[in-house]
């Protein structure tokens, strides 16, 4: 049998992704920003504190795929890559601990329930749609 929907919930101040990081065209510093969303993704995802209703054997598949991809990433970018600062508003990879601190701060908020989790599970997916372009534009 299938795992019950989510009960529907109402949080204040949920996270929101960052607009600053969709307008990134560097393809080096698409790069680091992608690596970084992909290692906040994987720390968040492997924490204990995930619900206890999601598939287990899905969740390590993801987790693996992650790391596969940050593994990846962390080859393809040089040890000492620098962001440019003239090309966004502010250093994207400020810009994404902050999100993610504001993702961990949430689910805090709201002691990890179901809910709270399943809005991360939405911002996640979030994360992946702009993964796809950020990976786009690095590998121009």
């Amino acid at each position: 049998m299938a795992p019950s929907p989510t009960p529907p919930c109402h949080h204040h101040q949920e996270p929101l992704f960052p607009d600053t990081l969709l307008h990134i065209t560097h393809p080096q510093q698409a790069a680091a920003t992608a690596l970084r969303i992909l290692q906040h993704l994987f720390h968040t995802l492997s924490g204990h504190t995930t619900p206890q209703h999601w598939h287990n054997d899905t969740r390590h598949q993801l987790l693996n795929s992650l790391q596969h991809r940050i593994q990846r990433l962390q080859h393809c970018l040089p040890h000492n890559a620098t962001l440019f600062p003239g090309q966004a508003p502010r250093n994207p990879l400020i810009t994404i601990d902050k999100y993610f601190r504001h993702i961990q701060d949430f689910l805090r908020t709201h002691n990890h329930s179901a809910c709270a989790w399943d809005h991360v599970r939405l911002e996640a997916r979030l994360c992946f749609q702009h993964l796809h372009n950020l990976t786009r534009t690095a590998r121009n």
